[in-house]
């Protein structure tokens, strides 16, 4: 099977999608499928494309044996509402001016969104032939980007909506990862359309690391300590978290790594509180150890977007059995996951009573702590690779009637 990839982020990129779409080409790969990756040069979550990749506009390469084709995209140092608008739609144009190969052609295209000009710029592509197309919404960033007044631009609400619609009608499948965010898919696209629920997975990678380190010794989990590891942006809504957090006196520590549009905000921020300390991001084995290390997995998101997305940084800490603090509203997608699996605990943003009663509580009960512990062990088979991609990979038969025996012919 010939599988085109379009995402914007990808190895070497860390967190957000970067890990995942790198996993799925490799898990195409390994099936022998021909798999290809389109995507932008390096740039996340710094938002910095580096020196050597600086003035590029295409660059070929092979990344663990998949060609991966890089195109130019303009990466503001500091993503405004209408820099943020110039990156996407230089996105947009590089891929419909480069993104098609004379010499060769898809029996499929995958996209995925939440950056809105890859999933507008494959109905661009390879014109007059008819292939198959599948679009991940793993964010709705239209929704967010107007919730949080990042696209704060009068009348422009409605286009963008239009925009997004007409990109998503152009998939013959449309997959999200969460049963909230399905039901939001398919009052965008109607009831004809197909739509999809498949979640996201445990990336092949961190699960090898994850049992490495359950093979070795290791000691107890440190007491009273929080970990948020991951982007930091304006939907995560951290900051707010930890101003509230600093007004406590629970005893606890809050450890962060990560990386994003907010997060020199949020170290000047921190400067002088004694219980919240501020690092980068972390390499997966140390990613690893520090969840392992963590009483809990702090998850944080910002008050009205949260039925837009579901957190990639669930899932390393349910596969490693850590319990979860999700601070977010009880109906999104995240809330709704946490009390499912009952392995963690769900306050609402700006609660501090509700907050403070929590921690409290799980200090004075280590026995609920393990138990939740369990629970995110348990929780974490729903998310396994083989079986995920497995479902990806049949969707995709479906669509180009292409079998997986057919495909693993040398």
């Amino acid at each position: 099977m010939k599988i085109q990839l379009i995402t914007n982020l990808f190895h070497p990129d860390e967190l957000a999608g970067a890990s995942l779409y790198t996993d799925m080409a490799l898990y195409f790969k390994e099936r022998r499928d021909d798999v290809r990756v389109t995507t932008t040069f390096s740039y996340y979550p710094g938002w910095k494309v580096s020196a050597g990749d600086s003035g590029a506009s295409l660059r070929d390469e092979i990344f663990e044996g998949i060609p991966v084709r890089r195109l130019r995209m303009y990466v503001p140092k500091r993503p405004t509402s209408l820099r943020r608008i110039l990156s996407d739609l230089s996105f947009f144009w590089s891929l419909v001016g480069k993104a098609s190969e004379p010499d060769w052609q898809p029996d499929v295209i995958i996209t995925a969104s939440p950056m809105l000009s890859q999933c507008l710029a494959q109905r661009f592509l390879y014109p007059g032939k008819k292939i198959p197309r599948l679009i991940v919404v793993q964010d709705f960033v239209v929704d967010a980007a107007l919730e949080l007044k990042i696209l704060n631009v009068p009348g422009f609400a409605g286009i963008l909506f239009r925009i997004e619609r007409w990109a998503f009608e152009s998939a013959e499948t449309l997959v999200t990862i969460s049963p909230r965010m399905l039901e939001k898919l398919r009052s965008k696209v109607g009831k004809d359309k197909r739509t999809l629920l498949l979640p996201n997975w445990i990336h092949e990678s961190l699960f090898v690391e994850i049992r490495h380190q359950q093979a070795g010794l290791h000691g107890p989990r440190a007491g009273a300590t929080l970990l948020y590891s991951g982007n930091v942006g304006a939907k995560q809504g951290l900051g707010d978290f930890v101003k509230d957090f600093n007004c406590m006196d629970a005893g606890w520590l809050l450890n962060i790594h990560g990386g994003g549009a907010e997060a020199a905000t949020l170290r000047a921020q921190v400067e002088g509180m004694p219980s919240v300390k501020v690092g980068g991001v972390l390499g997966e084995t140390e990613y690893v150890a520090a969840l392992r290390r963590a009483t809990a997995c702090l998850i944080t998101q910002k008050p009205g977007v949260g039925a837009n997305f579901l957190p990639s940084k669930l899932l390393p800490a349910l596969a490693t059995g850590t319990p979860v603090l999700a601070v977010c509203e009880h109906s999104s997608p995240l809330g709704i996951e946490v009390i499912t699996g009952g392995f963690g605990e769900v306050v609402k943003p700006g609660d501090m009573k509700g907050l403070s009663e929590i921690l409290r509580n799980w200090i004075a009960n280590p026995a609920l702590l393990a138990e939740m512990s369990r629970k995110s062990f348990d929780r974490s088979r729903l998310y396994t690779r083989e079986k995920i991609l497995a479902e990806y990979r049949g969707e995709l038969e479906k669509l180009t009637g292409k079998t997986q025996e057919a495909s693993e012919v040398p």
